[in-house]
């Protein structure tokens, strides 16, 4: 890979974590402000399952594009990394994943925050491997 098409990579992965993060922050805060029109004033408590939503659909998503664009090279890769590694690296979240159980721990609820780490990882798992199916 030469030096400009490997700086054109780091540019176009760069584009597309940064949409992805935007989807994620409009998933979460308008998931959040959705919550709260409809009266639901505990929102903090479903924070979490916002930010699991989202993993899901970017393990969806990068199901699919590494069915259509995973061994793509050329026009095609650069392609496989803004919406693979870029946007749904972005949009995707562990960290945030991470700290929603420590703060439902802190809260004492550890059966919650076993559930919710095992749903996040088997469901995304899931959603990676039904992303994979469809696009094949």
């Amino acid at each position: 890979m030469s030096a400009v098409t490997l700086l054109l990579a780091f540019a176009v992965v760069g584009l597309g974590g940064g949409l992805g993060a935007v989807a994620r922050w409009a998933v979460q805060t308008g998931g959040a402000r959705l919550l709260a029109s409809r009266g639901l004033e505990d929102g903090e408590q479903l924070r979490p399952w916002l930010t699991f939503a989202v993993n899901v659909i970017a393990c969806f998503l990068l199901g699919i594009v590494v069915a259509r664009l995973g061994s793509a090279t050329g026009a095609a890769g650069m392609a496989y990394a803004l919406l693979g590694a870029g946007f749904c690296g972005g949009m995707s979240t562990l960290s945030t994943a991470a700290l929603d159980i420590v703060e439902i721990l802190r809260r004492g609820d550890y059966s919650i925050a076993l559930a919710y780490l095992l749903l996040t990882v088997g469901t995304g798992m899931g959603a990676l491997w039904v992303g994979l199916v469809i696009a094949s």
